[in-house]
């Protein structure tokens, strides 16, 4: 008998009521990894909506009101998430200064538009919201709820940038991250990304790590993925185009990741692309 059972007998025996096992509170299906929070580009910080519906019937929704936050906002999230990893395991907050997210990123931490712009990313990330019914009833197993949740429910941004700033993200969010999101992640290969401004292969690479988790290969219909990633207009293009869009963004996003995440990505004749995991 395993020792579960031999405590649940001894109770029994005892005439003890059945001890209630404790239930997951993490959400078992659903991640922030599998969301886009961010734009690959200049132009698609004009967006403020974006929906994906999943061939299963659920999706997700996010409402960008102020706009979509910037190409540059995964490196400031990164660094808020590499540096505060330890705090946000703990508790809901992490405090850092401008100024080192700034060196972390090698941007001119003298440049007051660099400020400018983190200020704006961070206001756009404070106002966009985000709901869906991919997370599962730890309990149940069902898809009963439709959550409603942010990137960070509060910021206390200092004037300067040497002065330590302090960051409250949302409890929702956190329990992603939780659920093992950051230890998987290679953060020196992130802030590289972050670095290189290639915002779409880093969305990229938490997803598709996420997505192969233990697999050796990970297979999607390639509409689906576009669809996944949010850029599901790609897939309301005439074939020529999109094939066009295809060569332009999305495989050279994928060939970034190629020695890192992936040995390799192949499209067979159906529509269907495959990653392979890197050894």
């Amino acid at each position: 008998m395993k020792t579960r059972e031999v405590q649940k007998a001894l109770r029994e025996s005892l005439g003890l009521p059945v001890k209630k096992e404790m239930v997951p509170t993490l959400p078992q299906e659903g991640h922030i990894c599998d969301f886009p929070i961010w734009s690959y580009s200049k132009y698609r910080s004009t967006i403020t909506k974006c929906r994906i519906d999943y061939e299963d019937g659920s999706f997700f929704e996010l409402e960008a009101p102020k706009g979509m936050p910037s190409p540059c906002f995964p490196g400031f999230l990164d660094c808020l998430l590499f540096y505060g990893q330890k705090d946000l395991f703990i508790t809901e907050h992490t405090a850092i200064s401008v100024y080192h997210i700034f060196k972390t990123l090698q941007m001119d931490a003298g440049n007051g538009g660099n400020y400018a712009l983190f200020r704006e990313d961070m206001k756009r990330a404070f106002a966009l919201f985000m709901m869906t019914d991919r997370f599962r009833n730890p309990e149940t197993g069902q898809r009963s709820h439709v959550e409603y949740f942010r990137v960070l429910r509060r910021m206390s941004l200092a004037k300067t940038r040497r002065d330590t700033s302090t960051f409250y993200f949302d409890d929702v969010f956190l329990a992603s991250l939780r659920t093992g999101y950051l230890k998987r992640l290679n953060f020196d290969y992130c802030i590289w990304l972050d670095k290189q401004n290639k915002a779409l292969a880093r969305f990229m690479y938490g997803h598709i790590l996420k997505r192969l988790g233990e697999k050796s290969v990970y297979t999607r219909n390639l509409m689906g993925f576009l669809r996944d990633i949010g850029l599901g207009d790609m897939v309301e293009l005439e074939p020529k185009r999109r094939n066009e869009a295809l060569k332009r963004i999305v495989f050279p996003a994928l060939d970034t990741l190629t020695g890192e995440v992936l040995r390799c990505y192949e499209i067979d004749d159906r529509g269907n692309i495959f990653f392979i995991a890197k050894d």
